[in-house]
């Protein structure tokens, strides 16, 4: 029977992280260009990763994390946990893992102290989110800052977790969400 498991980034075991990043590597080769084209981490430890798991033995059947980190919008500094790098490996697709998975992490985040959980996804995974309560955004999301941008082309989706974070969900509706870059 798989097992699911949540791990602190120092916890979490060597052999399913590199499954993991082999996984990343074929499935979304460009995060693995420029200087990040030997990446060792599935996210860099200054972002606290929490690793969630789905193994038979040490077999990665499935993996998701979340991120910490902080976003400036609308005038307000929010605390955010990131959500990303979700993927059952083939063989196990339909067995209802992802949703084992997004249910923990969704869990996590929202019996956290973040303001708000986000994520970007293709269009075809929406559903797929929102059955755990994931709200898609309509304003765009831009890489870079106001004034130097681009234009990114996943869907963003959030959950709002404390008072300020739900007090304030219209302006992520209606103002532009500036990153660095999507987790």
């Amino acid at each position: 029977m798989p097992k699911e498991s949540t791990y602190s980034q120092a916890e979490f075991p060597a052999v399913l992280k590199w499954q993991a990043l082999a996984f990343m590597r074929t499935e979304w080769p460009y995060i693995f260009e420029e200087e990040d084209k030997f990446l060792i981490e599935t996210y860099e430890p200054k972002f606290n990763p929490v690793h969630f798991v789905i193994t038979e033995g040490d077999i990665l059947i499935s993996y998701a994390a979340i991120v910490r980190t902080t976003l400036e919008h609308a005038g307000h500094i929010y605390q955010v946990c990131g959500f990303g790098n979700m993927f059952t490996f083939p063989p196990h697709r339909g067995e209802g893992h992802g949703h084992r998975l997004l249910r923990m992490a969704t869990e996590m985040i929202r019996q956290s102290e973040v303001d708000l959980g986000i994520l970007y996804c293709n269009t075809k995974m929406e559903s797929f989110y929102a059955s755990q309560g994931w709200l898609i955004t309509g304003s765009p999301t831009r890489f870079g800052n106001p004034r130097e941008y681009e234009d990114g082309d996943e869907l963003r989706m959030m959950i709002f977790v404390s008072d300020i974070g739900k007090q304030n969900q219209t302006d992520f509706e209606k103002l532009p969400v500036y990153v660095d870059w999507t987790w």
